[in-house]
């Protein structure tokens, strides 16, 4: 797995995760196309694997993104929701300096009121949106672990095949030296035998 990180420290900003993605790719590739050719099924499997990883890295960031400008998003709306009740806040006490009718100053202050729920209500589900995306970029970012964590146990399998297969191929090939030998000590005594 190809692993790069900014030299300061400081958490990766999108140009390194872009860079990141397209070098997990480029590598993934480059052992996949190597393990093809060389016929190396483990080799052919982990660049699969690393291609596989940075499309999924690349799909969270992508929602990670959104998320955080969803979010963003919010809480400046939220904010413009509550400077403009304040100003409307403060409107509404000068005018009702001058209103004459106490009834008609408290309906106008019920309905800024009602209305200033209503905006607050919609930010609410704004952030009720942000908080549904954050989840699912947590359950694709589980998913990915689990693929990442099946994709590794079929490497590890396919490692050990290909281990037993060299295995069971020298011991047969040592058999056959032996059974070689044989043939070739019996085929000597054979020989001599006539001679006695």
């Amino acid at each position: 797995m190809v692993e790069d990180s900014p030299s300061d420290g400081a958490r990766p900003g999108p140009a390194d995760k872009a860079r990141l993605g397209l070098k997990q790719t480029v590598f993934g590739k480059a052992k996949e196309v190597a393990g093809a050719l060389t016929g190396n099924d483990s080799l052919t499997t982990e660049g699969r694997l690393e291609q596989e990883q940075a499309r999924q890295t690349r799909k969270a960031d992508t929602l990670s993104h959104m998320a955080e400008a969803e979010s963003d998003e919010a809480v400046e709306q939220l904010d413009a929701v509550r400077e403009a009740g304040q100003q409307e806040r403060e409107a509404v006490q000068q005018r009702t300096d001058a209103v004459e009718s106490q009834v008609e100053q408290e309906a106008r202050i019920r309905k800024q009121a009602a209305d200033l729920e209503c905006q607050e209500n919609i930010v609410r589900g704004r952030s009720d949106a942000v908080r549904e995306a954050t989840a699912a970029e947590q359950q694709a970012r589980r998913e990915e672990n689990d693929q990442v964590t099946d994709a590794a146990a079929e490497v590890a399998a396919a490692d050990e095949d290909h281990r037993r297969a060299s295995h069971d191929a020298e011991r047969a090939r040592l058999q056959a030296e032996e059974e070689r030998r044989k043939a070739e000590a019996l085929e000597r005594t054979l020989t001599d035998e006539p001679e006695r």
